[in-house]
């Protein structure tokens, strides 16, 4: 076999029932130069017999002697591999067919890259069908990766040098390891830039209980104490360490309270708010509608009741927000309502849209500007010609709970935030038509410098292209 460009690596533990599924979204990669390294973590269930059904002489089955943890899974891959770049895919995950080809033609072009990235289908929880498209920022720093986790090891390409230069910390034994690897990377002067395109599915599992969610905390935390403490982290960063550590408490404060270990809970949600006191503003606040999209993550629960149990667990000192809950359950209503439209489920939106609709709530432009950013990041993936297709059944549906003068700002907030992405994707002959029908349904964009900027460097990138100049997209 000739030298691989890609060495795809994949942990293996426990997921034997995914497993094939993994290796074959692999295997049909339009890009085949690869090898696939599978690593099985002394698995209790039988990981060779799923790996024997593919017998193809690109793949190599590394055995653990015992079980040593995730990170140094993916360590004994990356050490073994003979690609130029390292590729890592969890045992239960799936890449898009063009996944390797992408990142590939990316990093050729751009050999300052240290990392790429993309977005990804997320799966609806114990299920395969699609509940959106995470799309991450189209390049991240360090001040990004400690605020929150912009993208995972199955969205990620590694050069083979950086892979090696900076492995992940085995110390991490079930949460950590893969902000830890990012950080770290930074810290290290790696760059990362995005592929902009949905190539990947991350699948998620209901029902998993955190059974120490101290210890859980503990670890998840632990690469930002390193980060904080590390002598090159710069002063920018350096003043996010709050806010850091108030998201991670956030999160964990809404683990404790779903599991009705309603002390450990509490305590984590008050010292968010220690943390960070903004997180209190807003109506709703910022801390409940943290909650709100936490709840609705997974469409097979029942996200009112959730959000009820957890508002029946807040602290004494901030009775006040208990007010938000119907306003908190409205809007992840309308939120699942426009999710299971844009992905087909029509009969489920409906539903979720007449529930929202029943608490006569009075949205804001806010939640326009996160629908309108839904059905964009579903243009970006499968054209205009789709999105028209699932209007005449959306629109209907946004009638029911926002006015006649919100749904023309939904309309010119879309195309304005068409025009920046065509602009950003290079294509700058689509956006004066754009921004010109934007500017006919919503004139105040005239006093908006960025609109006006997009418009003169389109014009201005346009004729310059028609002059035997290539078009060149932006980060």
């Amino acid at each position: 076999m000739k030298q691989p460009m890609v060495s795809v690596v994949i942990p293996a533990y426990n997921n034997a029932r995914f497993l094939g599924e993994t290796i074959e979204s692999v295997l049909d990669q339009t890009y085949q130069n690869f090898e696939l390294i599978i690593v099985n973590d002394a698995s209790p269930d039988d990981i060779l017999a799923v790996v024997e059904r593919y017998p193809d002489s690109r793949i190599q089955y590394i055995v653990h002697g015992k079980n040593l943890g995730l990170s140094a899974a993916r360590n004994t891959g990356t050490l073994a591999a003979e690609g130029e770049i390292i590729a890592h895919l969890d045992g239960d995950d799936l890449y898009h067919p063009q996944k390797l080809q992408k990142h590939v033609e990316f990093l050729e072009r751009h050999p300052q890259i240290g990392v790429s990235y993309n977005s990804r289908f997320e799966l609806n929880h114990s299920a395969t069908t699609i509940r959106e498209i995470w799309r991450p920022p189209r390049t991240v720093d360090l001040s990004d990766l400690v605020l929150g986790f912009p993208f995972g090891p199955s969205d990620m390409l590694i050069r083979r040098h950086w892979a090696r230069k900076v492995l992940f910390d085995e110390s991490y034994t079930f949460f950590g390891e893969d902000l830890d690897i990012n950080c770290q990377l930074a810290l290290a002067g790696c760059t990362f830039a995005s592929v902009d395109s949905a190539l990947n599915y991350r699948r998620y599992h209901a029902g998993r209980v955190k059974r120490d969610i101290r210890a859980c905390q503990e670890e998840e935390t632990r690469p930002l104490y390193a980060v904080f403490n590390h002598s090159q982290c710069p002063q920018n960063v350096l003043s996010l360490r709050d806010e850091a550590f108030a998201n991670r408490y956030v999160f964990w404060a809404f683990v404790a309270f779903v599991q009705i270990e309603t002390d450990i809970g509490q305590e984590y949600f008050m010292e968010a708010i220690r943390l960070n006191p903004s997180l209190m503003n807003g109506n709703p606040s910022s801390i409940i509608e943290n909650f709100r999209s936490l709840s609705i993550l997974d469409e097979s629960q029942n996200h009112k009741k959730l959000l009820t149990s957890i508002f029946e667990q807040l602290p004494v000192e901030v009775d006040i927000l208990r007010e938000q809950l119907d306003l908190a359950v409205a809007i992840g209503y309308l939120l699942k309502g426009v999710r299971a439209i844009i992905w087909g489920r029509i009969e489920d939106g409906e539903s979720y849209f007449d529930q929202a609709a029943a608490y006569h709530t009075s949205f804001d432009d806010y939640y326009l500007g996160m629908t309108a950013a839904q059905l964009q990041n579903y243009e970006r993936e499968f054209g205009s010609e789709a999105v028209k297709a699932i209007m005449p059944k959306l629109t209907p549906q946004l009638k029911k709970i926002f006015t006649y003068s919100q749904l023309r700002r939904f309309n010119s907030l879309y195309l304005f935030n068409q025009a920046f992405q065509y602009y950003q994707a290079g294509d700058y002959l689509l956006v004066p038509k754009i921004v010109m029908n934007t500017l006919f349904i919503e004139p105040k964009y005239l006093a908006n410098r960025g609109v006006l900027k997009i418009l003169s460097k389109s014009i201005l990138k346009s004729l310059v292209g028609q002059n035997g100049h290539k078009n060149i997209g932006e980060y």
